[in-house]
């Protein structure tokens, strides 16, 4: 897939006349261990946040060959449970279960195939909880959304387009339940809820960026944010997610994988596009640069001083310098703010 991609980059250059966008360039500053399998298999990221201990937060990633792998912030693998092809995940802090407050964690198992569910300690362990069969072929991407009531619900879909809506928890407890569904016309992958705004960021891999109510039974309302007929987008549209300081700093964040870049979009006001930038090499720390990403997270708050302003983690799909497995990339979000106009 990477060398297929990289072709077709070169026959845009050589018979369309047409050069990659020259984009700020920033660089990560740590790197978690590569995955245990080879080829592709590093997918997505989900990043746990620790209230008592910011320096002490995780990151959920998925090698989707075998499970589900949690890393520190330093890059070190902390724990993995073989669960088979887990492809995305994400988390939500603050679910109401059993009468407490815990963060849920689900991934799509193509395995099975399934929603996992898991479950992370105050301490950060990571424990798997069940698994929810899913009557999908292929399922590929997940998000998951925090009710005002505190329930947690997910939204899946397949590679045929298939997306569905799952409620999570009721009444503080975990009975999964399909709530509606709704179909896009080709591959999707990538999602994102604001949960704030009660809205859910969709990509179409070929198509572009959708956005519409977070209720799959208001697809009816869905419309296109970007598209790849224009710049920045170049397909595959991939993994994206939310940067939420505050109102005036809320972005959302998408891999634009056809062109190993990343696009900012200003939530709060209308969407507006920022700016691109591409990750580099850090010569100096020897990380490489960053390719051909499919999942990515992101957090605002502050995660020690080694990310006083949050943390980017983006997959690498072409792990380098040196030629080792696929792995995850840590962005400190001041790399990010530094070259582009957040305000």
């Amino acid at each position: 897939m990477p060398a297929i991609r990289a072709y077709c980059a070169l026959l845009l250059v050589f018979i369309l006349g047409c050069e990659p966008r020259d984009y700020p360039l920033i660089a990560a500053t740590t790197e978690t261990v590569p995955v245990k399998s080879s080829g592709d298999a590093a997918d997505d990221a989900a990043i746990w946040v620790n209230v008592a201990d910011p320096s002490s937060s995780l990151i959920l990633a998925t090698d989707k060959r075998r499970g589900l792998a949690v890393y520190d912030l330093a890059g070190s693998e902390r724990q993995f449970i073989e669960r088979g092809r887990l492809n995305n995940v994400d988390l939500r802090l603050n679910v109401l279960l059993d009468g407490d407050e815990t963060t849920l964690a689900v991934a799509t198992n193509r395995t099975i195939p399934s929603l996992d569910v898991f479950a992370v300690s105050a301490d950060g362990q990571v424990s798997f909880r069940f698994e929810q069969m899913l009557e999908m072929d292929d399922p590929y991407g997940v998000c998951m959304m925090r009710a005002g009531d505190g329930s947690a619900h997910v939204f899946v879909n397949d590679k045929n387009g298939d997306y569905q809506q799952w409620q999570l928890t009721r009444a503080g407890e975990l009975v999964p339940a399909l709530t509606a569904s709704f179909a896009l016309n080709s591959q999707p992958e990538g999602c994102v809820v604001d949960d704030r705004a009660g809205l859910l960021y969709l990509g179409e891999e070929a198509r572009g960026v959708w956005v519409m109510p977070a209720d799959a039974g208001r697809a009816a309302e869905m419309t296109l944010l970007d598209s790849t007929e224009n710049a920045p987008l170049v397909a595959d549209v991939e993994g994206m997610a939310i940067y939420q300081a505050n109102v005036a700093q809320s972005y959302l964040l998408v891999s634009s994988q056809g062109d190993d870049s990343f696009a900012v979009y200003h939530i709060e006001d209308a969407h507006r596009y920022l700016g691109s930038f591409r990750v580099q090499d850090h010569p100096e720390l020897q990380i490489d640069g960053v390719q051909d990403t499919d999942g990515l997270d992101v957090t605002a708050h502050a995660l020690g001083s080694d990310f006083p302003q949050g943390l980017l983690v983006v997959q690498d799909g072409d792990n380098r310098r040196p030629r080792e497995n696929q792995n995850f990339k840590l962005i400190d979000w001041r790399e990010v703010a530094a070259i582009l106009p957040l305000r």
